[in-house]
């Protein structure tokens, strides 16, 4: 009985140690979350779910839709795979990837997105990025959406509260000699999401919320009312000002995250990838799976139906699947030493 209630404290006691442990720091070399091992996992999921077969049929409607990023993305995933295209369409391939044919491509897409700040293609995306990081992009959507919130029409929050947080990261950018630079490209790329369509209802409501804590609103209608939008100066000039009073500590995590995601895998995938993203704090999930696998992550999501991203699941998490596993056993002998327990009385009573 002494050793029953002894294994029975053990267990109760064990999720607390392990709790205790983790916040400590002691168990970070054996639960560190590169440890987690996703790779071969994704790679039997890529095994089962395509071949090259399928890969060349989807390299080849990539390029006859001329969605040349979709071709190369499924092209290197091949490579990754070890599974070798069709000859013909590795012909086909190769002619689209030829230097005039890219660079004829590439220039109009580029001048659309830089003068629009938005597009479909990668030269299009970074022509729209290009032109907020010269600050044309903020002030353009500004004067777009600022022009609506002074109507009294509907505008887009996302997009106007954006365009003054790239204000202020741009100040922060130069003021700390490129200390505000990931912030910049973050505003860049959720702006250029937002007009696409790739960022879904949950994000937006996240960032919604953010930039609602770090931007007055209120106050940035009171702004926009006092000056002539027409005026690109004085636009300008009006909203340089007001953007230092911008709360860049609220959404710069946000932004960071972001920005992550667009060094591992380029600012057009990063767009793309946001239609995968639910919520803000799902960036980190996405961002550990581009910083290894690049721009063949949003092929491999889309191939293994979101199947790779359970995968990065972080440690904490598997600490407490391990931790009901343990709740369990005890929950288990205890209903076994009730019942034990009960048994004895009734036989006691009866005698």
């Amino acid at each position: 009985m002494r050793f029953l209630f002894s294994l029975i404290f053990f267990l109760l006691a064990l999720p607390l140690l392990f709790m205790f442990a983790f916040e400590c720091g002691l168990l970070d070399d054996y639960v560190a979350e590169d440890a987690i091992p996703d790779e071969p996992f994704i790679r039997a999921e890529l095994a089962y779910r395509t071949s090259g077969e399928d890969l060349s049929r989807r390299v080849d409607e990539a390029l006859t839709a001329r969605a040349w990023d979709d071709a190369a993305m499924y092209a290197e995933i091949a490579a990754y795979m070890d599974m070798p295209l069709n000859p013909d369409t590795q012909v086909r391939l190769e002619a689209e990837n030829a230097f005039a044919r890219r660079a004829a491509r590439n220039t109009g897409s580029f001048v659309t997105g830089f003068v629009t700040g938005s597009g479909d293609d990668t030269p299009a995306f970074m022509g729209a990025i290009a032109s907020d990081l010269t600050v044309v992009g903020d002030v353009r959507d500004i004067g777009s959406e600022g022009t609506k919130l002074v109507r009294g029409e509907e505008y887009s929050k996302v997009i106007l509260g954006l365009s003054v947080v790239g204000l202020a990261a741009t100040t922060a950018t130069v003021a700390t000699g490129g200390g505000g630079l990931p912030a910049r490209i973050g505003v860049s790329v959720l702006k250029v999401a937002r007009k696409a369509g790739t960022i879904t209802a949950g994000l937006a409501r996240d960032v919604t919320r953010i930039l609602q804590e770090a931007v007055n609103f209120d106050r940035l209608g009171d702004t926009l009312r006092a000056v002539d939008l027409a005026d690109t100066a004085a636009t300008r000039r009006a909203l340089t000002s007001y953007a230092e009073g911008v709360s860049l500590a609220k959404v710069t995590p946000l932004l960071d995250d972001v920005a992550a995601i667009e060094r591992a895998a380029g600012p057009a995938e990063t767009v793309r990838l946001m239609k995968y993203v639910d919520s803000s704090a799902d960036l980190t999930r996405v961002g550990k799976m581009t910083g290894k696998y690049g721009t063949k992550t949003r092929g491999i999501i889309e191939i293994t139906g979101k199947t790779s991203l359970r995968a990065f699941k972080t440690a904490w998490n598997l600490l407490l699947l391990a931790l009901e596993w343990v709740w369990a056993i005890v929950g288990g002998i205890g209903a076994l030493f009730a019942t034990a327990l009960g048994r004895r009385v009734t036989r006691r009573r009866r005698a």
